[in-house]
């Protein structure tokens, strides 16, 4: 979802402070400020000529698409979890494929909702660096907004959220005006072609999230800033691992139909 086919509004008579909050959303993404008046979601969008409104609630920021039934708002997922299994003793598979350590520097280039970069940016700790890069403006806002205002009652998770340096920007353009060498892991989880069943969570994501492919230009690239790897997360038994023009090393997701393709720089 491009950003000039969305509007910002706020909720039903919605205090000043959500409406100076609407503005500063509107200035992020370009994109006009409606007022609520008392219409339903479904015929603001429609009186405006676009498919997508986000509403400036008094808890939280929310996207709504109302000819799709589509709502998405910000929350971390697994992050805590995969925390917990982590200090636990349990390892990730993602860390692990990353060879992750303490000071590391990491650049997460789908960085989605941030679950993942949370997860990195608590192995790294605070001598390490995760940027994360996300291309949908929509996605990426809620999301940069999110990791530095969601509050969640586990403080290793809140404190790897607010270390991860988030941007609303394309990897490719990125990746080529980096230095070589400049991160340890170059990471990428791209969209699925073929989503996992179970995985309901994952349509509101879905619909948000830039649907770009890794390529081998995207491999060629990645491989000139890392230092130790490139990973890319996919379904297991994609046929992706064929046509990057490099060779990968596979390292299963745990029990999860999952793996991770690890390239050499």
């Amino acid at each position: 979802m491009m950003s000039e086919e969305v509007i910002v509004t706020t909720s039903r008579k919605a205090a000043p402070e959500r409406l100076a909050e609407a503005e500063r959303w509107a200035e992020r993404l370009h994109v006009p400020v409606v007022p609520r008046t008392d219409l339903s979601l479904a015929k603001l969008t429609t009186a405006a000529g676009v498919p997508g409104v986000l509403v400036v609630g008094g808890e939280r920021v929310t996207y709504h698409e109302p000819g799709r039934g589509l709502n998405y708002f910000f929350h971390p997922g697994m992050a805590r979890r995969r925390i917990r299994n982590y200090e636990s003793g349990h390892g990730d598979p993602m860390a692990t494929a990353m060879r992750l350590q303490a000071g590391d520097k990491v650049l997460d280039c789908t960085l989605g909702r941030g679950t993942d970069a949370t997860l990195a940016s608590h192995v790294v700790g605070p001598s390490g660096r995760v940027m994360g890069l996300e291309k949908a403006p929509i996605l990426a806002w809620l999301t940069i907004e999110g990791l530095a205002t969601y509050e969640i009652d586990d403080h290793l998770t809140c404190e790897a959220m607010r270390r991860i340096e988030a941007r609303c920007a394309d990897h490719h353009e990125l990746l080529a005006a980096q230095a070589r060498r400049s991160f340890d892991v170059v990471y990428f989880d791209p969209i699925f072609d073929q989503p996992l069943e179970r995985s309901s969570g994952m349509i509101p994501l879905r619909a948000l999230a830039c649907p770009d492919a890794v390529t081998p230009e995207t491999v060629a690239l990645a491989r000139r800033v890392a230092r130790r790897c490139v990973v890319i997360k996919q379904r297991r038994g994609t046929e992706l691992w064929e046509g990057l023009g490099a060779e990968v090393t596979l390292v299963a997701g745990g029990k999860s139909r999952i793996e991770y393709g690890v390239i050499e720089p």
